[in-house]
């Protein structure tokens, strides 16, 4: 069975003009398009993601292409683990925009995406402890104004875990960005409370 060229295609609902992505599609390619999925969605969540991943393991696809590295995640790590997991099955990802192949002939990480991978690692640590070190600022100020009350004493989880859960970072990303109480709860079927909670602990962040 011969193989196909994978191209993936992703849109959000922050991002609804596809065609800039659809332009380069070439004959011959296999096209797994997710349309209306946030970036922050764990790409083996994804249902094309997800499709894209099982014909890899079945050894259909001898390269998978994007528009943009981006098109793979948002989030950091996710990134990291989507490219080595495509790795893992000797197959490179070609950035049609940005130039990159990262697996060279003969299945090799090629320089630039050694420096792309140490490039992105380096930022999601850092991400993580700036993200960390603001809550810790905003519960200490919060301490100080009498306005700290600590974990409820249900509360099965600590800050940490619970400000680094995917959905949680979700909420927060649509909160920086504006979006309603009444929008975050539509779009990603969670309840009010649960925003209102991620306001209260993140008020900082948000600042």
């Amino acid at each position: 069975m011969e193989k196909k060229v994978a191209y993936y295609l992703r849109t959000s609902h922050y991002l609804m003009n596809i065609s800039t992505q659809v332009d380069k599609i070439e004959e011959g390619w296999k096209v797994y398009k997710d349309e209306g999925v946030s970036g922050r969605t764990e790409f083996s969540s994804r249902p094309s993601g997800k499709r894209l991943l099982q014909d890899l393991k079945d050894n259909k696809i001898s390269q998978v292409k994007v528009l943009r590295i981006d098109r793979l995640g948002r989030n950091v790590q996710d990134i990291l683990d989507t490219i080595n997991t495509i790795h893992s099955y000797g197959v490179p990802i070609n950035s049609l925009s940005e130039g990159i192949t990262t697996l060279d002939d003969k299945g090799k990480v090629t320089p630039t995406t050694g420096l792309l991978v140490n490039v992105l690692s380096s930022l999601s640590e850092f991400f993580y402890h700036q993200n960390r070190e603001k809550i810790l600022n905003g519960i200490e100020l919060a301490k100080k104004q009498g306005k700290y009350k600590g974990r409820q004493t249900n509360s099965k989880e600590d800050i940490d875990k619970y400000m680094n859960k995917p959905k949680t970072k979700k909420m927060l990303e649509m909160l920086k960005q504006g979006n309603s109480v009444r929008s975050i709860v539509r779009i990603l079927e969670c309840s009010p409370n649960s925003i209102y909670k991620l306001k209260k602990l993140s008020q900082n962040v948000l600042n």
